[in-house]
């Protein structure tokens, strides 16, 4: 725990002097379950957080039994990112308190707020620590059911802390003591919200929501209404689009997806699992030195190393040498020289373990190709001596001969690229140029570079190949040979770059230009193909930015319809049609306030016609039957006596209960809905229980006793509601029966339910066969 930054945070009840081995110093701090104080551990003569149970946990002996078990069980945790919890005790009053690490930092409700902000690999590198703590949590079966900002700490160091285990599971709902919201149902699960059996996959689901809110700045499933968040989250996915561009984002979103996924078995199965994937990405794309000593830090995840493989020098690796040619080398490889990252799913979060490698034996350069090639150089020298011979001895009055290198010996270069689209286009494409040669190949030489020139590539071919035959050995005949059978394709490429272009497929067209040009850069019209596609790519753009905003233009007026058709919906008490109409608008717009609005007031009027309708009329007068009929909801605000009687005990047999009297009229009422009301032999039959709360404040539900007795055999028993809480102006199902059969011969059949609250409230009401 830490001490609060905060000066204005109301302080709690004061208590000071000393407390077993520790001297309270100061209050520190109020949280849900009691208040937190700095003391003084005389023995070991270190702070501690001393957080000391509030007083209704003394007096329910089953919270104080379920906290002290788990504060047992939560000691028994040793991991540097959950908070260590050193000590647990009572006060001379019975209140128990636990001793705890002092904490120096801020919670990440605070951090991710106050600037500077934060990186995105920080963010991640924050969550990392999160899943790392809660994999050991879940391992040694402690579920946290409150992950949220607030409950994580963010150290001086760098480090997180995840604290405050356990008290979602002692609360079991989203209100403090006094009934007010304190935020965490932004944070719930689906299974949390529709009261299903919940494991570790639930705090998976919190703590996806907590990396969407660090990484988008808004949570997933925020809203005015308490019932629209809870509607959001077991309805609706997440708006993925509020993620920035980039592909650290686009690299994200997966992991996103799959954590916030409603179905469970959809969703990440083990924290470890998704700290994996996200030290993967970090792995990508993390550069700062604080995210690396993450990876470094977590290798309780890693998995087994891999077997041993053949040394090979890397640049970047240490190698220490063992004992002789058969000993084995360790490799350390820094940050630039890690492997790949391992593939999503294989259990290891840290960096990968340094590895025990053999040396790799040094082989000998094989001198036979050397000698063959310094031969192949001595016999080219040769023939191009022979061949200039033969030029000079050739009466002729052409200028002296220019001879390249012939094709057998060392080859040419290949032609010069054409450039890309973004470097200017030279305005006249250079043509090749041949020496003049002698001889009886001059002439046909010379037809070959005048077809060359004409671009008549077919003739040039032609004449080329003649003057070969004269003289095998004639280079600029060989040169033009090359570069027309060169045009020749370059001509084929654009023709299928015309066809492209013509047809709309710029890419393909950009394609073929950009081939020709590298076959033949000396062509005009291949530099005239790549200046036409260019062209055409700008009026591309330019088309589809008018096509966008004219498509934004019509979502717009396209939204206003929709908002004015949700509000004559709403209006006309069409709920269904009113949700509808504005989802069809805020997939147009998701940021659209009228129309996140409208259904936020759509399902809260759909919400109280549902409760409204099920208080049904009365069945019109007709044969004598029998029914079943509520005897009417009775509430009641219940005062227990000296002896300090836990809520819920009232109807316990041989406890006296003293009741106060009802100071006000309780908003709570409780009811019945029944399916048949009048259930025959061998017919299934079904029962709901529904508290309603016209009031405006939310009921904190606590626990609740179910009576039944059919044909004078009564069955008694304590159940956990169906809901936790039930919002101002709604109504919530706190018990049901399904597809019962009625039993033949039934003489009588009567159900009473008995609900307690937080608040000592009870309310009663008997359903009975007449």
């Amino acid at each position: 725990m830490s001490e609060p930054s905060d000066p204005n945070q109301a302080r709690p009840r004061e208590l000071t002097g000393q407390v077993g081995k520790y001297e309270i110093t100061r209050p520190i701090g109020k949280g849900a379950m009691g208040q937190i104080f700095l003391a003084r551990d005389t023995v070991l003569e270190r702070d501690v957080a001393l957080k000391v149970m509030s007083p209704q946990i003394v007096d329910d002996p089953e919270l104080k039994a379920r906290f002290e078990r788990e504060a047992k069980a939560i000691a028994k945790m040793t991991h540097p990112n959950v908070v260590m919890v050193f000590d647990l005790g009572n006060l001379d009053d019975g209140s128990p308190y636990i001793a705890m690490e002092l904490l120096k930092g801020q919670d990440l409700q605070r951090a991710m707020r106050r600037p500077p902000p934060m990186t995105l690999e920080r963010k991640v590198a924050i969550i990392v620590q999160v899943l790392a703590g809660l994999a050991h949590a879940h391992e040694q079966g402690i579920i946290h059911r409150d992950i949220k900002p607030a409950n994580i700490f963010v150290v001086t160091d760098d480090s997180v802390k995840i604290t405050d285990f356990g008290v979602a599971h002692l609360t079991t709902s989203s209100m403090t003591g006094t009934g007010s919201v304190v935020g965490t149902a932004d944070y719930m699960s689906p299974e949390q919200v529709k009261g299903d059996r919940i494991d570790g996959r639930s705090d998976l689901f919190s703590v996806g929501c907590m990396l969407f809110e660090l990484v988008t700045g808004r949570r997933p499933f925020h809203s005015d209404n308490l019932m629209a968040i809870f509607y959001k989250i077991t309805h609706e996915r997440p708006n993925f689009d509020l993620l920035p561009a980039g592909v650290e984002y686009d690299a994200l979103l997966p992991i996103l997806k799959k954590a916030l996924a409603r179905d469970i078995d959809e969703r990440y199965q083990t924290a470890a699992a998704f700290a994996v994937d996200l030290r993967d990405w970090l792995r990508a794309h993390a550069t700062t030195a604080s995210s690396q000593n993450v990876l470094e830090a977590l290798l309780d995840l890693e998995a087994p190393p891999h077997s041993p493989q053949p040394l090979t020098q890397t640049p970047g690796r240490t190698v220490v040498p063992g004992e002789g040619s058969g000993a084995r080398a360790t490799v350390a490889l820094d940050a630039e020289s890690r492997p790949p990252a391992p593939r999503p799913g294989s259990g290891r979060v840290g960096p990968p373990p340094v590895k025990q490698l053999r040396p790799r034996r040094i082989q000998r350069r094989n001198p036979l190709p050397w000698i063959a090639l310094a031969a192949a150089a001595t016999a080219t020298v040769a023939g191009l001596g022979y061949v200039a011979w033969r030029a000079r001895s050739t009466p002729s009055a052409s200028p002296p001969v220019t001879l390249a290198a012939s094709p057998t010996a060392t080859p040419a270069p290949p032609p010069t690229p054409a450039p890309t689209p973004a470097t200017p286009v030279p305005t006249a494409a250079p043509q090749p140029t041949f020496a003049e040669t002698g001889g009886v190949a001059a002439e046909s030489v010379r037809r070959a570079d005048d077809a060359f020139k004409a671009g008549r590539y077919g003739q040039a071919v032609e004449s080329a190949q003649r003057a070969l035959r004269e003289d095998p050995s004639n280079t600029s005949a060989q040169q033009i040979l090359d570069n027309a059978l060169n045009g020749q394709k370059a001509a084929t490429r654009l023709q299928a770059g015309e066809a492209a272009l013509a047809g709309g497929d710029l890419p393909a067209a950009e394609r073929e230009a950009a081939a020709a040009r590298s076959l033949a850069p000396w062509d005009q019209a291949a530099v005239d193909l790549s200046r036409r596609v260019d062209r055409a790519k700008v009026a591309a753009e330019q088309k589809a930015a008018a096509d966008a905003a004219a498509e934004r233009q019509r979502d717009t007026r396209r939204v206003g319809q929709l908002i004015e058709e949700g509000t004559n919906a709403l209006a006309a008490r069409q709920y269904d049609a009113a949700i509808s109409a504005y989802d069809r608008a805020l997939r147009l717009d998701p940021q659209n306030p009228a129309a996140a609005t409208g259904k936020s007031n759509a399902v809260a009027a759909k919400t109280m016609a549902e409760t409204a309708a099920s208080r049904a009329p009365a069945p019109p007068p007709g044969p004598p039957t029998r029914r079943l009929v509520s005897s009417g909801s009775v509430a009641r605000r219940s005062v227990s006596d000296a002896g300090g009687v836990p809520p819920g005990f009232e109807a316990s047999p041989g406890v006296e209960v003293r009741q106060g009297s009802q100071g006000a009229a309780l908003p709570g009422d409780l009811a019945f809905e029944v399916s048949p009301s009048s259930p025959k032999a061998g017919e299934r039959y079904s029962v709901a229980a529904y508290l309603r709360n016209e009031g405006s404040q939310p009921i904190q539900l606590d626990t609740m006793v179910v009576t039944t007795t059919i044909d004078g055999r009564k069955q008694q028993g304590r159940v956990a509601p169906s809901a936790s809480v039930v919002a101002p102006h709604q109504r919530a199902l706190v018990f049901q029966i399904r597809n019962e059969v009625w039993k033949r011969n039934t003489r009588s059949w009567e159900m009473e339910i008995v609900v307690f609250t937080s608040q000592r409230e009870t309310y009663r009401n008997t359903l009975t066969w007449k």
